[in-house]
């Protein structure tokens, strides 16, 4: 691969934002008029790394946590699974008014399935769906979903993306110079088997109660992308064109096709909702793009300073503990009411938060239901 130009990745913004509920964008500076409010939602853990039975649940502060136990007698219902992946369901109320959302599908097809069945989730009364980014611990359970859904999931659908690069095949490149196969959605694949697909690069509306971020600013100067990520290059002016996945303007190349270039994974995008009466819940499925990053660009393009809840994945496990100290200090200042951090965020993150916030910390836990909101 030849660089032809590479300019620095610092603080470049998406340029884009949400405006309003109805899907109408405007410039980054721009202020909101309006974004969709929800009375509750109910967020449910359906696959995390971490299965505990002993995480305390309960009413804490003001929300309401129901842990999910072994079934007695063993063996009379179906037992829980954990892995190295994540998967969420997302049920919000607004009046009379409900909405389902599922969001990232696990690592594996059938832990996946099993929650579903142990958690009594129905995933054809889902509304739509998301994918955080390309990664198979995140969409590995998906193209399975999507052919059983055939027939039976609502009208048209959809699943929302980020960014094209959600659809390249990934790879880690490990020190030693081998290379980990961290596969490949694809996107004729689910089509086919009768999911709508849109690439949300802006922020956008789901179902009418969440958003999603659109492209996530790098406005931190401690928080980066995984050094070893790669991306394979397609041909040019394919939807993987090597080019396509840095922002626009910053980095040039010209790499062959099958060509592993860096990925800042500039195609994922977190989730949000914005409760009654409590502020803003961001759900970061990995945090590729910065954790602080992440949650700054939901309050950006929405105009709400207040955070309710972080949650999810902050892909701080495999860094130094400078790094995890800066973003702590960093999320005190943001100071959300809760933090759920799970999957790639880390024990040493979680022992930091343990240490700086600890009333704000609720222990991850796979089947974890967790209610915002009255």
């Amino acid at each position: 691969m030849h660089r032809r130009e590479f300019l620095k990745l610092g603080a470049v913004a998406s340029g884009t934002f949400l405006v309003g509920g109805t899907g109408r964008f405007g410039s980054f500076l721009d202020a909101p008029k309006e974004i969709p409010t929800t009375d509750r939602l109910v967020c449910t853990n359906l696959v995390d790394n971490i299965y505990d039975i002993f995480a305390k649940g309960g009413k804490i502060g003001n929300l309401t946590i129901t842990r999910n136990t072994l079934p007695h007698p063993y063996g009379s219902e179906v037992s829980l699974l954990s892995e190295h992946g994540l998967a969420f369901h997302l049920e919000s109320f607004r009046g009379a008014e409900e909405k389902q959302i599922l969001l990232d599908f696990a690592l594996t097809p059938r832990t996946l399935t099993n929650n579903f069945k142990g958690l009594k989730v129905d995933p054809a009364t889902a509304d739509a769906l998301i994918i955080s980014h390309g990664h198979e611990d995140h969409y590995g359970g998906l193209p399975e979903l999507a052919q059983a859904l055939q027939g039976k999931a609502k009208p048209g659908l959809t699943l929302y993306a980020g960014g094209r690069d959600t659809f390249c095949h990934r790879w880690v490149v490990q020190p030693d110079g081998s290379k980990l196969d961290y596969g490949e959605l694809k996107q004729g694949e689910l089509e086919a088997r009768g999911l709508k697909v849109v690439i949300a690069e802006e922020p956008t509306v789901v179902a009418g109660h969440a958003f999603t971020s659109g492209h996530i600013a790098r406005i931190t100067d401690f928080e980066m992308s995984p050094p070893a990520a790669r991306l394979e290059a397609g041909a040019v002016g394919s939807a993987c064109d090597a080019s396509f996945h840095f922002p626009p303007g910053t980095v040039k190349m010209e790499a062959k096709p099958g060509d592993l270039v860096k990925d800042i994974f500039w195609g994922e995008h977190a989730t949000a909702y914005n409760v009654k009466d409590r502020g803003l819940v961001v759900i970061s499925s990995c945090g590729h793009a910065g954790i602080i990053n992440s949650v700054r660009q939901i309050q950006k393009s929405t105009g709400i300073e207040k955070v309710h809840a972080v949650v999810g994945g902050w892909h701080l496990a495999p860094y130094p503990d400078e790094l995890i100290a800066k973003t702590v200090a960093a999320m005190k200042e943001i100071n959300p009411d809760y933090l759920i951090p799970m999957h790639c965020t880390g024990l040493r993150t979680i022992m930091a938060i343990q240490r700086e916030m600890p009333e704000k910390l609720i222990m991850p836990s796979t089947g974890t239901r967790v209610v915002f909101g009255t």
